[in-house]
């Protein structure tokens, strides 16, 4: 029974921005074609499909797309999404499903994300630790020891999700995934999932590739995820699923059935984000995933840039008519712990020249504690000798609450007429950092405040590619 279907259909796109979302590597230098550069270019996609998984994840935990910050997000950069809820018989699952309206890398691209442990129900599957043999889900009887098997509630919600009919394609109609696949064979299909949703998105491809589905159009990233079968099956399907396993330093769910049960094995390529446990001592929620992903991301990026295979973005752009406008980023960390947490200048930056068709960096400043920011004179003279016709000042800050150790984000956007010398508009917001809503988040759920406000002043990107950038 489907109990709950919901579209996010957004026209807007922006450019490549925040590039982990069009999953655009940057422009290659030429010549560079040597292993270690393949190496370097193949770590930068995979740090931008996480990113991509981790934000779809985060989206499904708000039980519906019109509701989820981050899913509007991902529409302005070309993402249709779309949200299930199903039950069947006493396994009830929720997914997002995302579709890229254009080609990725030359391919289309589809992502299913699977929910976590959210209601009662879904503790209900997690504690059916029994193993069952797989692909059969028949009881594991003792003499088959050496069968692969699985856990029985993770293996349940798999499969009420394979039962769930699914428009792939976007054209109105449930496809049958498995013959979907193999009639298309250039379909990509991410599957990804959080704690539960990241079992269920290994056993949904141990079923895809059982029935016949590649392995190669079904990459899959899990995020703090337990392990969901035996070492027999760790071993028959290990090679069989192209599975990347992320989990944090502390994070107690990947290894709990282990612990509790025995009889299960982790598999698949592994990558740990360090998170330390001063800055918390409960690492398994989603939004910090999405935290350390774009994190992870900025890294591997600025290592590409350092060794001169991408070109860096660029700091003015004139091509095509409107007005130029002039960009000043400023953030301040005010003593905030900013080693598990995104580059907020880099992401600001990223955002408002994707926004903009025609622009000028003429700041970009970034200082841990309070510092002396450039006068509002000098800022507005930079943009007159820049030729520009605006100027947008923005104001990023992590704000400490009062004398414990919890932090806000707050964000600012004063938008300058300097024909007239008036402000035409000035927005600004704040909102707690928790679990739920970590630091990126935070600051999405601020910005598209911003981007509102700025859409109603000055003509900004709504179709522009990555090719189009000069």
């Amino acid at each position: 029974m489907l109990l709950k279907q919901s579209k996010s259909r957004w026209r807007h796109r922006l450019s490549w921005g925040t590039a982990f979302l069009c999953l655009a590597v940057p422009h290659l230098s030429m010549g560079a074609a040597n292993l270690e550069t393949q190496q370097t270019l193949d770590k930068l996609q995979e740090a931008s499909l996480t990113v991509l998984a981790a934000s779809i994840c985060a989206g499904t935990y708000d039980n519906g797309s019109e509701k989820s910050t981050g899913n509007r997000y991902l529409a302005d950069y070309g993402w249709d999404t779309q949200y299930y809820a199903f039950q069947d018989g006493k396994a009830q699952v929720h997914f997002t499903l995302a579709r890229h309206r254009g080609l990725v890398q030359g391919k289309p691209l589809a992502v299913l994300a699977f929910r976590g442990s959210q209601t009662q129900g879904d503790w209900q599957l997690n504690l059916k630790t029994d193993q069952v043999l797989f692909p059969g889900g028949k009881p594991k009887e003792p003499e088959a020891k050496n069968a692969p098997a699985v856990h029985q509630g993770f293996l349940q919600y798999a499969r009420a999700a394979l039962d769930c009919p699914v428009d792939l394609d976007g054209d109105g109609t449930p496809d049958n995934i498995p013959a979907y696949l193999k009639t298309h064979p250039d379909q990509q299909l991410l599957l990804t999932g959080h704690s539960l949703g990241g079992a269920g998105a290994v056993l949904y491809g141990a079923e895809l590739v059982q029935q016949g589905a590649s392995p190669s159009q079904l990459p899959i990233i899990t995020f703090g995820a337990p392990a969901v079968g035996n070492p027999a099956f760790a071993k028959t399907y290990g090679s069989r699923l192209d599975l990347l396993r992320i989990y944090t330093s502390l994070d107690p769910v990947p290894g709990l059935v282990q612990t509790f049960c025995g009889g299960y094995q982790q598999f698949g390529r592994e990558k740990e984000y360090r998170l330390s446990g001063n800055y918390t001592d409960y690492q398994h929620p989603i939004s910090y995933y999405l935290d350390l992903a774009v994190r992870d991301y900025h890294q591997v990026r600025k290592e590409a840039l350092d060794e001169g295979l991408i070109q860096p973005l660029p700091k003015r752009s004139l091509k095509g008519n409107g007005p130029i406008v002039a960009l000043a980023v400023f953030c301040r960390d005010n003593g905030a712990d900013t080693r598990f947490s995104p580059d907020l200048s880099q992401f600001l930056l990223d955002e408002y020249r994707s926004l903009l068709p025609r622009y000028v960096v003429i700041a970009s400043e970034h200082t841990r504690e309070a510092g002396e920011e450039i006068p509002a004179q000098d800022l507005r003279g930079k943009a007159l000798a820049a030729g520009a016709q605006y100027l947008i000042v923005v104001h990023g800050e992590r704000q400490r609450l009062g004398q414990t150790d919890k932090w806000a984000i707050s964000l600012g956007q004063e938008v300058v007429d300097l024909k007239n010398g008036g402000v035409l508009s000035l927005t600004t917001g704040s909102t707690r950092v928790r679990f739920e809503q970590g630091i990126l988040q935070s600051t999405l759920r601020l910005l598209e405040n911003q981007k509102i406000a700025l859409r109603q002043l000055l003509p900004v990107n709504s179709q522009q590619t990555v090719n189009e950038i000069e």
